[in-house]
């Protein structure tokens, strides 16, 4: 028994031994760190505001811990990145030890000063790692882009957050007419509003960057000119343009367009990476819709990656020529209550790549349906025009056009769909009148019948053997002589906004 007792007490001596040893440091100059990446680099970023985070990895290949005598940015606290390794924030962290085999996450962010320089700005450092007498680095590189800023000033319930243009005479003279200057970035937080009476003109080249949940509001009474050029347009998108974020759908709310004493235009414009591209709508809160004298003119424009809609009418009219309208969570183009709406040599796709698609790409409907406020509806139906010429409507669903016909009786409701490639099958058969000479659901294998749905910079562009070269009328009135891409059309011009 007291041998049993004995050979207990050295078992456990040696369990307790074997417990309280710690591997070995490797302390060889040997002993070098590898990582995931050598350089991090960060797109624009504006001044005033933080990027999104980078991170990288550090590993130790050595089979015992290695030790990190110090972790530093080269410039210390003068340096506009941050980091945070293995939980140690800040511009230097020391004794930072990694296991044999094991790993640790660094973190970096940048905010870049002011500096009044419309032209970008480098922005550079090196992240240093200090281990048995050996440094290793990894580069830090960003570009800075000074910008006009407009913040939410006013809070009135039932609105989102917003500003007045009419605020801004630091940026620019306030009268009657305003053009926005080109010559650096304009970021916007909340909504930014064109006050009534004021017409807002927008230059070639111009770039709109909106914070989440922020839009542009042409109130009623303004008027809103985008006049951007081929090769030169004017932008509206998120703030965002990490790689993460730059083709994150939704990063901002939308365009807010009110009835106007005059059309709004957009001219070679890009819109992308919203909630709702351009919300066209009678302003009816305090009183019944009706549609507008004025319409909206949207010629050699893009709207694209909408986590909502693309192109929302609301009893307005709509004149749409040479656009291309693609890739929307819900409708890319849905027209409610009534109104006049032309799309000639328009392209609407939509190859949604985020989750299940449940909806349609276009909806129509001549009425608009509201709350009464009490738990009940109340419709209100107008005289609804609609046409949609030498145009695709084209997408990854089988039911790409939903058309309400509830109350087609009630006023004006004609619907015409002429010389245009159509991928539907409910109403082309129950409604054939809608469609005249018009290429319905065509098929061609495993290959897209219609356009190309490969490299972004092909994407939706016609190929040799589309269905929808030669396929427009040209007879058609008010066809544009060149197509999106500047490409001069034919005396067979092809359906859509480009001509092969």
């Amino acid at each position: 028994m007291k041998q049993q007792l004995t050979l207990l007490f050295i078992s456990i001596a040696i369990l307790a031994s074997w417990g309280c040893r710690k591997d070995t440091l490797d302390t060889s100059n040997d002993a070098v760190l590898q990582f995931s990446t050598d350089s991090v680099y960060f797109d624009t970023v504006f001044t005033e505001i933080g990027s999104a985070t980078q991170r990288f990895m550090i590993y130790n290949p050595q089979s015992d811990p290695v030790k990190i005598s110090s972790v530093q940015l080269e410039n210390g606290s003068d340096s506009q990145f941050r980091f945070n390794v293995d939980g140690y924030p800040g511009s230097k962290a020391d004794d930072i030890t990694i296991q044999g085999k094991d790993s640790a996450f660094v973190f970096v962010e940048v905010t870049v000063d002011p500096t009044d320089q419309n032209a970008p700005l480098l922005v550079y450092d090196n992240l240093l790692f200090s281990t048995n007498g050996n440094i290793q680095n990894v580069t830090l590189t960003a570009y800075g882009q000074d910008a006009y800023y407009y913040r939410a000033s006013q809070f009135i319930q039932g609105f989102p957050p917003l500003s007045f243009v009419s605020e801004y005479d630091d940026y620019f003279p306030i009268a009657q007419n305003i053009t926005l200057p080109n010559d650096k970035p304009h970021v916007i937080f909340g909504y930014l509003v064109i006050d009534s009476l004021i017409n807002l003109e927008v230059q070639p080249g111009t770039r709109l960057h909106f914070y989440d949940g922020a839009g542009l509001w042409a109130y009623r009474g303004s008027n809103l000119k985008v006049n951007g050029q081929r090769d030169n347009e004017v932008i509206f998108d998120g703030f965002r343009s990490d790689e993460f974020y730059g083709e994150l759908p939704g990063q901002w709310d939308r365009i807010i367009l009110n009835e106007s004493p005059s059309d709004h235009e957009f001219h070679h414009a890009e819109i992308k990476d919203a909630f709702i591209g351009i919300s066209a709508e009678y302003f009816f809160l305090d009183t019944e819709p009706q549609v507008p004298t004025n319409k909206l003119v949207l010629e050699n424009t893009k709207i694209d990656n909408c986590n909502g809609l693309g192109l929302f009418s609301r009893f307005y009219n709509i004149e749409a020529k040479n656009c291309l309208f693609t890739n929307t969570r819900n409708q890319v183009v849905a027209a409610q209550g009534g109104g006049n709406l032309n799309f000639t040599h328009c392209t609407i796709g939509n190859y949604w790549g985020y989750e299940t698609r449940k909806e349609p790409s276009m909806f129509l409907s001549n009425a608009l349906i509201l709350g009464d406020g009490n738990g009940g509806e109340v419709s209100y139906v107008s005289d609804f025009n609609f046409t949609f010429q030498n145009s695709i409507l084209y997408g990854s669903s089988e039911e790409e056009l939903n058309i309400d016909t509830t109350y087609q009786n009630d006023g004006v409701f004609n619907i015409n769909f002429d010389h245009s490639i159509i991928r539907a099958k409910e109403i082309t058969e129950n409604k054939p009148e809608y469609f005249t000479d018009c290429l319905i659901n065509p098929e061609n294998g495993f290959v897209n019948p219609v356009f190309n749905i490969g490299e972004d910079d092909e994407f939706f562009t016609l190929y040799d053997s589309s269905v929808a070269v030669n396929y427009g009328d040209p007879s058609v009135v008010g066809i544009p002589p060149n197509d999106l891409a500047g490409n001069p059309r034919d005396n067979s011009p092809d359906a859509g906004c480009y001509e092969l």
